[in-house]
């Protein structure tokens, strides 16, 4: 069988139909990895640890120790990404050379049902196989500008790699890594303005953890600007002008970070059936239109996460091989329920339903906020800021959503999404014991509020904002 796209959701396809006894080729046209190693996921959270470890160094005095006159290198936080970038790089060669992969570097097209052509560096050729993985991603939404091309314009995979730090960014996008690119600047002394057309940044979130967040933003110094719409950027003096329905803002950088498109193009034209917005349309078991073809990750969202695509890439390698080795796949596919995280200061995390969707659906819910000021391990590391939010059935008591805004939020993912994608009442997901202290109890101790027993604060507390 083929992979087409080496990054998350291409190679765990890759790797797991070869485990499950397949002869495989992945062909890549860039780098392993894809966007989310090379430019995405893994450089900009080796760069919000930079500037975290920076904005912990000039807040040591509160623990007790003394710095002289902290500095940060730009140049060296550059380094040390690309550092991380290239070591999960050379790993990951070597994982699918163990493995037995075969990797070819070269632009893969399909040209048939069960064709591709590679074009590599040196020559073309042609491949068939019984099955095939699309894995090819998805490129960044623009925005207009006068005239194109504008330098004091740039993508959100661009701004990870610029030379120098600006006095001056407007993001536009509110998105995930639109307010982890104005935290990263914001916290190296940039004046950051993030611009988001909806009412909400973090749209997909839970609305009390998005406006909680941007309230921390905002505290910090960033500009937030909500129900603003960009109209079009130009250029004057070396400065860029944005203009907005509701004015104009003058900076020396314009950073778009308004979404992802998939990269769809010509797939109609061979019978894949596409969304209107292009993405590829697949069932529960990631199969095209075309039976033999099957589609995982950005191709299937336009802009999806690393880790959905992952799971995805699981569900096609257990299909490809049941399909062809005459098995009936099961009626249906597992369920699963995606962590959707930022990874600011605090962080956002956000599981299962909000308490908007909860509504939407016409469920009765209980919903409980345990403010982490309240939390013994938040107040041992200073970052109190927060709460954890949980969502629950008001007649079953099952856990329907868990959303947390706070330190290290990201690392409680597992256990969120454990709870919600088994269906744990209350009482269940309070069986487990937690370590103490950990922010983990922060979870913990809103159960307890859903079953009106707080324990460590005297009174239920109306909103969860430390």
């Amino acid at each position: 069988m083929i992979v087409v796209g080496g990054g998350p959701a291409g190679y765990t396809a890759a790797i797991r139909t070869k485990q499950k006894g397949l002869n495989v080729l992945l062909v890549e046209k860039d780098e392993l990895g894809g966007t989310c190693l090379n430019r995405g996921c893994i450089p900009s959270k080796a760069l919000i640890h930079c500037a975290k470890v920076w904005k912990t160094v000039k807040t040591a005095h509160r623990f007790g120790i003394v710095v002289s006159e902290p500095q940060f290198n730009w140049d060296m936080m550059q380094k040390w990404s690309q550092q991380v970038v290239q070591t999960l790089r050379r790993g990951l060669q070597s994982l699918l050379r163990h493995h037995g992969v075969t990797v070819v570097k070269g632009e893969a097209k399909l040209v048939g049902t069960n064709e591709i052509k590679i074009e590599t560096s040196k020559d073309e050729f042609k491949v068939n196989a019984k099955a095939m993985v699309l894995a090819i991603g998805s490129s960044s939404v623009k925005l207009p500008c006068e005239p194109e091309g504008l330098s004091v314009v740039t993508t959100e995979e661009q701004a990870l790699f610029l030379p120098s730090l600006p006095n001056s960014i407007v993001i536009v996008g509110g998105g995930a890594s639109g307010v982890e690119l104005a935290w990263l600047f914001n916290t190296l002394g940039v004046k950051v303005t993030l611009v988001e057309m909806l009412p909400q940044i973090l749209p997909t979130m839970d609305k009390e953890v998005a406006e909680g967040l941007r309230i921390s933003l905002e505290r910090q110094g960033i500009e937030v600007k909500t129900e603003t719409k960009v109209n079009k950027i130009s250029a004057q003096k070396g400065k860029a002008i944005v203009e907005t329905e509701k004015g104009q803002l003058e900076t020396e950088l314009v950073i778009c970070a308004i979404g992802r498109k998939p990269n769809s193009k010509g797939l109609s034209e061979l019978g894949i059936e596409l969304n209107r917005n292009g993405s590829v349309i697949v069932d529960e078991w990631q199969q095209t239109s075309l039976p033999s073809v099957f589609a995982v990750g950005d191709i299937v969202h336009g802009s999806g996460t690393a880790h959905g695509g992952m799971f995805e890439a699981e569900k096609a390698a257990t299909a490809i091989a049941r399909k062809l080795s005459g098995k009936p796949l099961p009626a249906d596919a597992d369920e699963f329920v995606i962590p959707v995280c930022t990874y600011t200061e605090p962080q956002a995390l956000s599981v299962g339903l909000t308490e908007q969707k909860a509504n939407e659906l016409g469920l009765e819910i209980e919903v409980a906020r345990f403010p982490l000021r309240a939390v013994s391990a938040a107040i041992a590391i200073g970052e109190t800021e927060g709460f954890v939010k949980v969502i629950a059935d008001k007649k079953t008591k099952r856990v329907l959503g868990i959303h947390i805004l706070g330190p290290d939020a990201t690392n409680l993912n597992g256990e969120a999404v454990l709870t919600v994608m088994r269906n744990m009442t209350v009482e269940e997901a309070l069986k487990a014991i937690r370590q103490h202290p950990s922010l983990s109890e922060g979870i913990k101790e809103a159960l307890w509020l859903v079953e009106g027993l707080p324990l460590h604060i005297a009174k239920l507390p109306n909103r969860g904002r430390g």
